[in-house]
């Protein structure tokens, strides 16, 4: 009983207090509509104009083109970082020199051990 008393005391306080913290329905459909243009009209455009720009860049910049035999990780050809060359023992398949997917190391390995 002394409970439900003090929860109705409490809740038109709380109430009242809100309501001088709080702004109109005016106030927060103008504020909606402000973010709406920002969004529509300045958002979306800079991130097309950037979007524009990075495939510019991206589009005309040189990369390395090399063949599969130049790409042996750790062996020369192309430089890698360091972090993709660690190997600390063999591969523990047929040729434990090549990766995994590496056609022509695989080609190589399996053509000299039919020779051998």
């Amino acid at each position: 009983m002394f409970a439900s008393r003090a929860a109705a005391r409490a809740v038109p306080a709380f109430r009242a207090s809100a309501k001088r913290f709080g702004s109109g329905q005016a106030e927060a459909t103008a504020e909606m509509e402000k973010w709406k243009k920002i969004s529509l009209y300045g958002a979306l455009p800079a991130t097309a104009f950037l979007c524009v720009i990075n495939m510019g860049i991206l589009a005309t910049s040189g990369h390395h083109h090399y063949a599969d035999e130049d790409y042996v990780p750790g062996k020369g050809g192309v430089e890698l970082p360091t972090h993709v060359r660690l190997r600390n023992k063999p591969y523990p398949w047929s040729c434990p020199d090549c990766n995994l997917f590496h056609a022509p190391c695989w080609a190589k390995c399996k053509a000299a051990k039919a020779e051998a």
